[in-house]
């Protein structure tokens, strides 16, 4: 183990600051709007301007009569496969008969200037036989003909345990609600862009503003019908993801690689804001039933749910979504007797892809408001309901796994209350015109990809020494905001024992790692940090060896760190670059790679039952907000934010990843109302489509909890999901709270909160 090597965690749980924050701030680091290649030409996105229909012409006259044109590509120039779909095959690259959604892709514009691009990309004139289109999961549900695909189901899971139907008639008391959440665009601040070179083997190299390197190889090997290594997928500095840059970027780079390949120059594609609105992936929206049995003193006996989904055009990641959904449907609470079924199904509106969460915000909706709701109905207080049930080391989750270690559910809900000082605050605060209401919502995370996708849970790094002790590495996974650059380097320092300014880190690229698999689901310091741990093991032998010949010492005597080699008595012999030298000089070896697996998972399919993750993050927040009743407004003033990390990395880095969730999930809860006209996004600018500013965004108190767990580096889990996870539950029942009627719909806008108070009113 690396900790042989090491004395001392020295880089381990410091605040260490962000390796990449000065050419951020300063303007210094490029991204993809900053670069250009020469001869690089531009591409534009020509797509579908209506819902649902059937092709029957397409005409490029016009655009090809334009100054600047240089080629209009479609469907018929594809070498390899029309086919991007990332887990289901049902998305073309380039719709040649069935357009699905306003804006389904149909070709590619390519000019000679950006501008040019968009503008002959509109004279492009495509007739259609227009079709009924499909919205809403009810409709969807209800045809019987004129389905999107085959049918109307994208996919669906279920978790199906103990006998429900007994339970539920032995439960004192039985609860039914029914929720709703609505679709939350990523807003991230670079627009899904790429460049696309080219190259003499006949492959290509794109650089990309992008999550998924590997999902990308993938797709574009296909449509250009090349093997994976003629396609080498570069990361460039990436403007924020939150999931909006995992399965798009497979789509756009395949078209963009494709317009190379034709033309032989460098092509460029950067959206348009309007654009990347209206045809980008968003969160699923969630139609949520739930029914919980529960004994008159507090226990949970059994849950009926059923989680709708609306996946929209296509599938993209609603698999994974569904799944997850299914699998922590009930929360981090012991339920013994469960029907879950998890269905997606779809519309005519733009893909629902993968969002910060995967589907856990809008269960923790579900399960979160259903505690209060219960526990007012049987006469307990909110807090005591969820002590009560929740989940504990050797207790089981609804899938039936067994958790028996770094389970730190019940510390982030007792932590939270009472650093919120909830049950010492004076009743009632809700005099006049402003109410004042709290809230609380748990959430149990699976960390990384779970049984769904087991076979992909693997990464790799590439470390290399340098004769003067500095060190480069390149890892699977990437960096788009969440600190994941210096968290690499804080693990590889601590394996090393040397010092961080001697770490550079690789930008991430195909050519460097084997498939890492997507940079998704909280996976970086889980995945990175044990292939760390690998590669350091698989060089240690070769160190030790050198340090012990150059140095006359024992080499079970030698201990790295702080820069320094010395023998266990503390004793200092050399610096660790006169080591790497005389490495080189000696002809050992310099380089090592390393790659780790999480544990095989032992899950059915079938019924949902067994291990569904192998480890999970607990987090619980409380919400306190205010309540306008005069205008409706709701002002979240505080949340506290205690999150189960397993270790702390850098706890700098972890409040950093809470306070953005948080205020990603108050935008989710409250601000944010995306909206359609007949499958046309209404909210396509920030006049429309209210992201939280500075004065909505809430003062946050984060609570860190270190359980460490026995399978993540130096006992790490992950946390950039777990941050957004249950604020909205937790400002929904905050809201409840304050007002006295039951909030069952997100987002909370002043409107609702409005009818809400008016309901109470006549009741």
């Amino acid at each position: 183990m690396v900790k042989n090597l090491l004395s001392t965690k020295t880089y381990i749980g410091q605040p260490l600051k962000r390796v990449d924050a000065r050419g951020k701030v300063t303007g210094e680091t490029q991204f993809l709007t900053d670069i250009s290649v020469d001869g690089m030409i531009y591409s534009a996105p020509v797509y579908s301007r209506i819902p649902f229909g059937s092709i029957t012409s397409i005409d490029s006259s016009e655009a090809q009569q334009s100054p600047g044109f240089i080629k209009f590509i479609s469907a018929k120039d594809i070498p390899g496969e029309n086919q991007v779909g990332v887990i289901t095959n049902d998305q073309p690259l380039f719709a040649d008969k069935t357009v699905r959604y306003i804006g389904d892709s149909i070709g590619l514009i390519v000019a000679d200037n950006p501008a040019r691009a968009f503008d002959i990309a509109k004279l492009i004139r495509i007739t259609y036989t227009e079709l009924d289109p499909i919205f809403t999961i009810e409709k969807s549900q209800s045809v019987t003909t004129g389905f999107i695909h085959e049918n109307n189901i994208s996919c669906q899971h279920k978790v199906i345990r103990g006998n429900v139907e007994d339970a539920f008639a032995n439960a004192d008391k039985i609860v039914e609600a029914e929720f709703t959440t609505a679709e939350q665009e990523h807003y991230y601040l670079e627009p899904q862009a790429c460049i696309v070179t080219p190259l003499e083997s006949g492959g290509v190299k794109i650089l990309g503003s992008l999550q998924c390197p590997f999902y990308v190889q993938k797709a574009v090997s296909k449509v250009l019908g090349i093997p994976f290594n003629k396609v080498i997928v570069e990361q460039a500095p990436t403007g924020g993801a939150f999931g909006g840059k995992e399965d798009v970027p497979s789509e756009i780079c395949a078209r963009v690689a494709l317009a190379a390949i034709i033309t032989k120059r460098p092509v460029k594609m950067v959206y348009g804001r309007e654009d990347d609105i209206q045809l980008t992936s968003k969160r699923h929206p969630f139609k949520l039933k739930y029914k919980v049995g529960v004994t008159d003193d507090g226990i949970i006996t059994a849950a009926e749910v059923r989680l709708e989904e609306n996946s929209g055009a296509y599938s993209t990641l609603s698999s994974v979504v569904s799944y997850r959904s299914a699998v922590q449907a009930m929360g981090p609470y012991v339920v013994p007797n469960v029907n879950i079924q998890s269905i997606s199904y779809y519309t005519n509106l733009p893909p629902n892809g993968a969002f910060r969460g995967f589907g856990s915000p809008q269960a923790a909706f579900g399960h979160e408001r259903m505690m209060d709701i219960v526990a007012e109905k049987i006469g307990m207080d909110s807090y005591s309901f969820r002590k009560l049930n929740i989940i504990k080391p050797n207790d089981q989750t609804i899938t039936g796994q067994r958790l028996t270690s770094s389970v730190g559910a019940m510390e982030t809900l007792k932590k939270s209350y009472n650093a919120s000082n909830w049950g010492n605050c004076p009743r009632p605060q809700n005099e006049g015109r402003i109410k004042t209401g709290y809230g609380i919502a748990l959430t149990h995370y699976g960390n990384c990809l779970g049984a769904a996708g087991w076979f992909m849970d693997g990464s790799a790094v590439k470390i290399t020494l340098h004769r003067d002790g500095s060190v480069t590495v390149s890892f699977g996974l990437v960096e788009m905001g969440q600190g994941a650059l210096t968290v690499v380097t804080q693990m590889t320092a601590e394996a090393f024992g040397i010092a961080p300014s001697r770490i550079q880190i690789n930008p991430t690229s195909t050519e460097y790692v084997a498939d890492s698999g997507p940079a998704v689901a909280s996976r970086n310091v889980i995945m990175t940090g044990q292939a760390i741990i690998n590669a350091t093991e698989n060089l240690l032998p070769e160190i030790k060896l050198a340090a012990s010949k150059f140095l006359d010492c024992p080499s079970q005597n030698i201990v790295i760190e702080n820069d320094k080699v010395t023998d266990n008595a503390g004793n200092t012999h050399c610096s660790f670059g006169d080591l790497t030298d005389y490495m080189y000089r000696s002809n050992y070896r310099m380089e090592t790679t390393g790659w780790w697996h999480v544990p095989e998972l032992n899950f059915n399919p079938d019924d949902g039952n067994g291990e569904a993750y192998f480890s999970y993050s607990f987090a619980t927040h409380l919400a306190k907000v205010k309540v306008d009743t005069l205008t409706g407004l709701v002002k979240v003033q505080k949340v506290w934010a205690a999150h189960d990390v397993g270790t702390a990395i850098n706890p700098a880095g972890i409040e950093g990843q809470v306070e953005g969730g948080i205020s990603q999930g108050i935008g989710w809860a409250v601000t944010e109302n995306l909206k359609y006209n007949n499958g046309l996004v209404q909210s396509q600018n920030l006049s429309t489509y209210l992201l939280p500013t500075a004065n909505d965004i809430s003062d946050v108190e984060v609570i860190i909890i270190e359980e460490p767990e026995p399978q993540g580096p130096w006992g790490a889990k992950g946390i950039g999901e777990p941050a957004i996870i249950p604020t909205g539950a937790a400002i929904a029942n905050a809201v409840s709270n304050a007002i006295g009627q039951q909030v069952n719909q997100l987002p909370i806008s002043p409107e609702y909160v409005l009818d809400l108070i008016n309901q109470s009113k006549e009741q």
